[in-house]
């Protein structure tokens, strides 16, 4: 019987520690941080170079997600000890209500050491306090139940709505303070916006109709929402237009400080531009196209006047991350502080309320949610580079294959085929595509697309009539507009992005 209750416990316990986590993530929806994904976000600051960057290899874009299913895990298996103890009479109370409490103040206390920049202290204890006051109450309904009630589980019942009350205690106080109210502010909703000082456009050049009717091929322009994003953090820093400001100091003559209304009535550049990640792989969606607006970053350093000594400008996040590049490129009127995306303002996910936007370099040294420009003199390692990726960053040629299959699993097609996809090498551009159909004895000249801009992907196709039926694989290569052909070697993202050739198979019927 003893087995029994301490199971029956433990699943109400785990019901109550469900019913409290969907309340908090209801809350996540106004504002306040998600317990789980706070406690996440001080994992992910914890663990060091060697850990995360073979994890981040390992699973990808499933990386993160996975670590908050394992903190969720986390949550629901405290809540069933914590019943499971509550059903065992010889177990002292105060245990049962510190396991109970245990991950709601391992969330506030980690968050707030390893994550800070990050999670705000106040919203965090709103949050975590709302949490463990339903954990509680429901816990200790569940508990009286007929099927579970002990004498003891009902006297546990009212330490259990005692510690409602002191959960309920810290979430109020909390808002008081004023953190959930920081935390809770209307979202950056995209807003269109014109540019007040235009200096250049460059238009995007006219799509050909041929392209556009190719079945599954990707538009030469992405839409925001379909935009891939890829952050550190969990939690999406929220900063407000009117509070936020750009700090451009370090080694220069005359550093200074603008607002947001004052980024907007310097003269702007708008063009079109395609990002990529460094951890895409070879055939991955990891990269994506569109139009940006913003104020070169040499217009911003020359009214701070870097000195002599000046090596790298390193860029920095509301939230601390932080990256580098060399004076050189910073000074390129091609790298921008981008404030519009696709003519609105830029959605909260990439970077609200202004980026850094970087012409041959992958994504990951194109800050977001720009707070910093500091001049260095030295070789500043950003948040990346001391995990042991790549200084340098610069884009590797590389083709996509969209059609007739975007990933290695056959197909079933009949007649004449359509090949098509895309081509990057970033500021280089795409001279040439070749496409092979018998396992690269020979190769064809696929049809190009002009591109959308000077820094953009290409588009091509190439039309195939299969010479019989069967399984046949269809291998892609490029190259650049400087005549350096793609390498044909496979290599893994990490350290300085994927490379080789893009290969899909596709079985051939009758």
């Amino acid at each position: 019987m003893p087995y029994i209750v301490m199971n029956a416990g433990a699943l109400a316990a785990s019901v109550a520690m469900a019913f409290a986590l969907l309340v908090t993530f209801l809350l996540s929806r106004a504002g306040l941080p998600f317990p789980p994904v706070a406690l996440g976000q001080a994992i992910i600051e914890a663990l060091p170079g060697w850990m995360s960057v073979p994890l981040i290899e390992l699973l990808g874009f499933w990386a993160q997600r996975l670590l908050v299913l394992a903190v969720l895990a986390l949550y629901l298996g405290a809540g069933a000890v914590t019943g499971a103890l509550a059903a065992a009479p010889p177990v002292r109370t105060r245990l049962v209500v510190a396991v109970g409490a245990t991950p709601w103040v391992a969330t506030v206390v980690l968050a707030e050491l390893l994550a800070g920049a990050k999670v705000d202290l106040g919203a965090d204890l709103a949050a975590s306090g709302v949490g463990a006051a339903v954990f509680f109450a429901a816990a200790g309904w569940l508990l009286a139940a007929d099927r579970v009630a002990t004498e003891t589980t009902l006297g546990r019942r009212r330490a259990f709505f005692a510690a409602v009350g002191a959960a309920a205690v810290v979430a109020f106080a909390s808002t008081l303070v004023g953190g959930a109210a920081r935390a809770a502010r209307a979202k950056a909703e995209p807003i269109a916006l014109a540019i007040r000082r235009l200096r250049t456009r460059e238009e995007v050049v006219p799509g050909d109709a041929a392209f556009d009717a190719v079945s599954r091929l990707t538009p030469r322009l992405t839409r925001n929402e379909d935009h891939y994003t890829v952050d550190t953090a969990l939690i999406k820093p929220r900063v407000g237009a009117k509070t936020w400001t750009l700090e451009v100091g370090g080694a220069v003559v005359r550093p200074y400080r603008i607002t947001y209304e004052e980024l907007l009535h310097m003269e702007a550049v708008e063009r079109p531009h395609t990002l990529e990640c460094i951890s895409n792989e070879i055939g991955g969606d990891l990269i994506s196209t569109a139009v940006w607006s913003g104020v070169p970053m040499a217009d911003l350093l020359a009214r701070a006047a870097p000195k002599e000594t000046a090596y790298d400008v390193v860029m920095t996040s509301v939230d601390g991350y932080s990256d580098s590049i060399r004076v050189a490129k910073a000074l390129d009127p091609d790298t921008l502080v981008a404030y519009l995306m696709n003519g609105v303002t830029l959605p909260e996910e990439h970077g609200y309320p202004a980026r850094v936007l970087i012409p041959g370099i992958y994504g990951m040294k194109n800050v977001k949610w720009l707070a910093r420009i500091d001049v260095a003199e030295h070789d500043y390692l950003g948040y990346w580079m001391e995990r042991g990726w790549s200084d340098v960053a610069a884009y590797h040629t590389h083709v996509r294959i969209d059609t007739p299959a975007r990933v290695e699993t056959p197909g079933s097609v009949r007649g004449s085929v359509t090949i098509a996809g895309i081509a990057f090498a970033g500021q280089r551009g795409i001279a040439r595509v070749e496409v092979s159909t018998d396992d690269e004895r020979t190769w064809g000249e696929a049809v190009l697309e002009a591109a959308p801009g000077r820094h953009t992907w290409r588009r091509w196709r190439y039309e195939w009539t299969p010479p019989g039926t069967g399984r046949y694989r269809l291998v892609a290569r490029a190259t650049d507009g400087q005549g350096t052909p793609q390498t044909r070697v496979r290599r893994p993202p990490f350290p300085d992005g994927s490379s080789g050739y893009h290969a899909v198979e596709v079985n051939v019927s009758a």
